[in-house]
């Protein structure tokens, strides 16, 4: 009885330590008012259809309506470019 009345005041007392530690110090996060990296990806690619991993980084790939499918980086830099006839 007294190791059980232990376990669950010994529960109650970490549980209140950790709610006030987590509330103690509360922060405040501003996001960025704009991107840092000035990629721009014309309109004109068409919509984004996949988002692919390379030995670049992340690449994005997009169809516009014509049928031309474009792989890009992130920054706007075209990888690559299919036409389909």
């Amino acid at each position: 009885m007294q190791n059980r009345t232990f376990y669950i005041v010994g529960g109650v007392i970490l549980f209140l330590a950790g709610y006030l530690v987590g509330n103690g110090r509360p922060g405040l996060v501003y996001g960025q008012a704009a991107p840092t990296a000035q990629g721009g990806i014309p309109k004109a690619y068409g919509h984004l259809v996949a988002a692919v991993v390379n030995e670049r980084g992340t690449g994005l790939v997009f169809e516009d309506s014509d049928g031309t499918i474009r792989m890009t980086t992130l920054t706007g830099q075209v990888e690559s470019e299919l036409t389909r006839k």
